[in-house]
């Protein structure tokens, strides 16, 4: 097990710091995807291809961001740094970030401009979050994985919140560079809390470890202890962030096209809030309880009320009845943002924790790439979006969320999960 395996109990304050970065990253994330990258291509594309535009750019952008995340998890794997293994490639995604991020605000808004300052954010966001995975199995004991998953998500939903709160006023006020540099600045003071958290703790590898750009793309699906359940679980949580992530880049259209509402922002905003207020809520509960009772029957139920939740929203075009509903998938959603990465960091291999958490994060990123896509095009079937479009894609979600769950439930059995399950 190597020194993963001796690893003392942490301080909250610990926990804390280590996960801050988690903020920093989701809400450029969630600014940036969710928020301005619609409003900013309609500023240089014209309006009959601006929907396209981004699809394309999502694509290519998350593309990008799954190969980086990869990459920059075996790397630093390897890394003989006296500063350890995670803290180089933290640094390096986080002060680069800074004008990737800010490009458009820095630079002027031009479509090159913007797809550059898009691919970067993903770039350099993407070489910090790939480093920062591992730390789970490399710092964080087993009995306190759970929790601090569960700090994890809640920082997730937290930047959420921050992002439709802020960055969707600043947008409406006509300050999207405002909102650019904000973002950077987050993003760059988080990871610095991060490293100076883990500072003595990131151990560095053997100087016989040490690889290369090269070796490290060779050897990108290559691993060297091969654990089933892990990429079972991998791919059941590939089918629920599918349907998780089935109306991100629709949302607002949802409620205006499908409920009908008058000031879809508005809807926005309340239906995001309720909904990432009772998920951070639900991740930090479901994160600790899991350390208690185990991980696994928290997870196939939250898969499978999620599954069943979304349906019946496909029934009803009622906002208070969508939002209710939004309500229970969002306790639904608790274990699938906190509870699926501390099973996975519980059956990564300690000496390849990097490599592993790497594919992990494919569970979350590769539904990034294809949902704008995928419902998408289900939206657009006939056309332009209508409420039946919205319904279809409603079920589809439904169908990822049920499918993830029984293949979960079938293929990551007790006996193959660690002590907390």
């Amino acid at each position: 097990m190597g020194w993963a395996g001796v690893l003392p109990r942490r301080s909250i304050g610990y926990l804390l710091g280590m996960a801050l970065l988690m903020f920093g990253a989701n809400f450029v994330w969630t600014s940036y995807n969710s928020i301005l990258l619609l409003p900013l291509t309609q500023r240089v594309v014209p309006a009959e291809r601006a929907s396209i535009t981004v699809g394309a750019i999502a694509f290519v952008g998350n593309l990008v961001a799954i190969v980086t995340s990869i990459l920059f998890g075996i790397l630093s794997d390897h890394s003989a740094s006296r500063l350890g293994r995670r803290t180089p490639s933290l640094l390096l995604g986080t002060l680069l970030g800074f004008p990737a991020i800010a490009g458009a605000a820095l630079f002027g808004l031009s479509l090159p401009v913007l797809i550059g300052s898009y691919l970067g954010m993903q770039l350099f966001t993407n070489v910090a979050n790939g480093a920062w995975w591992p730390l789970l199995v490399d710092t964080v004991p087993e009995e306190q994985r759970g929790l601090t998953s569960g700090l994890q998500g809640f920082y997730v939903l937290l930047a959420s919140a921050a992002s439709f709160i802020v960055i969707t006023y600043l947008n409406e006020v006509g300050r999207p560079d405002i909102a650019l540099l904000l973002m950077a600045t987050v993003f760059t003071l988080t990871g610095l809390v991060c490293v100076g958290t883990i500072r003595g703790q990131d151990r560095p590898a053997a100087a016989s470890e040490a690889l290369n750009l090269w070796g490290a793309l060779v050897g990108m699906f290559r691993v060297r202890t091969r654990v089933a359940a892990f990429f079972w679980l991998v791919l059941g949580a590939f089918l629920v962030n599918t349907g998780l992530s089935s109306l991100q880049y629709f949302a607002r259209d949802f409620l205006g096209i499908y409920c009908g509402l008058s000031n879809p922002d508005a809807g926005l905003r309340l239906l995001g809030l309720v909904n990432l207020v009772v998920i951070m809520l639900a991740a930090v509960g479901t994160g600790m309880l899991s350390d208690r009772i185990g991980r696994r029957s928290l997870i196939l139920a939250g898969a499978l009320l999620s599954a069943g939740t979304t349906a019946l929203m496909a029934l009803t075009r009622d906002f208070t009845a969508v939002l209710s509903l939004t309500v229970v998938r969002a306790v639904a959603t608790g274990p699938i943002v906190a509870v699926i990465p501390a099973m996975a960091g519980g059956l990564a291999p300690p000496e390849e924790a990097g490599q592993y958490m790497a594919y992990h994060n494919l569970a979350t990123s590769l539904p990034g790439m294809i949902a704008p896509l995928l419902f998408g095009a289900i939206l657009n079937l006939g056309g332009a979006p209508t409420p039946t479009s919205f319904a279809i894609l409603l079920l589809a979600a439904a169908g990822f969320y049920l499918l993830g769950g029984i293949v979960f439930g079938l293929r990551v059995p007790p006996s193959a999960l660690p002590s907390t399950r």
